[in-house]
């Protein structure tokens, strides 16, 4: 039986906090539950994407050059991860139509997206080479072409609950069906996924593309 997955962004910046700490604690909650559920890994871009952004602008690069050197970069932080997130495997989508049907079949094990060739088919029209499409509206692209149950966004900082949208790239929402789940939360706070992941509710900011608002527990 095919399961929907459960679309997981692992904001790059969370790689500063406590020496590894917080993506161990990640990756430990994310493995206990990926028995359960087909989770894919997007990863964020973090220092590696940062190199990309400084030389870019020194050297005067076009935006789709960078595009692509950040892409690479997001792949940096998936080896990172793959170390913190027990289990899990990397995964290129090299061939999407045939590789869906694996990882949503049990058993299951986490999936963390080297995106740099999956991005490489995916239409420039679907989405665009520059710096308005980061790893966010790639993981939301991700969730309406996999048809997912739900998709995670893990940053490094509280979101206001009172704020109407939530800081992502342009792109994001204009990818997403109406109505689609979408939990922002903070990846500082391991046990606020963990939560999420038991009940279906945590602390953090619920968006279904027409409304959003704070669950204060």
């Amino acid at each position: 039986m095919l399961l929907n997955p459960i679309i997981i962004k692992l904001g790059g910046s969370l790689i500063y906090h406590r020496n590894g700490e917080i993506l161990r604690n990640l990756g430990d909650v994310i493995s206990e539950y990926s028995s359960e559920y087909p989770l894919l890994i997007v990863p964020g871009g973090g220092p590696f994407a940062d190199v990309v952004r400084e030389f870019g602008k020194q050297l005067e690069l076009c935006e789709e050059t960078c595009h692509f050197m950040a892409l690479s970069g997001m792949d940096q932080y998936a080896y990172v991860l793959k170390d913190f997130i027990p289990g899990s495997v990397l995964t290129d989508f090299s061939d999407l139509e045939s590789t869906i049907p694996a990882i949503l079949s049990p058993p299951f094990k986490p999936q963390i997206l080297l995106c740099s060739s999956f991005l490489r088919q995916v239409p420039e029209n679907h989405l665009e080479r520059s710096w308005d499409v980061t790893s966010d509206s790639i993981a939301a692209y991700l969730a309406k072409r996999l048809n997912s149950s739900l998709l995670v966004i893990l940053k490094s900082t509280d979101i206001d609950p009172g704020i109407q949208e939530p800081d992502v790239d342009s792109f994001f929402h204009k990818l997403l069906p109406l109505g689609f789940p979408v939990w922002f939360i903070n990846g500082l706070y391991p046990d606020r996924l963990s939560r999420l992941m038991q009940t279906g509710s945590t602390q953090g900011i619920y968006l279904s593309s027409t409304k959003s608002y704070g669950e204060l527990f």
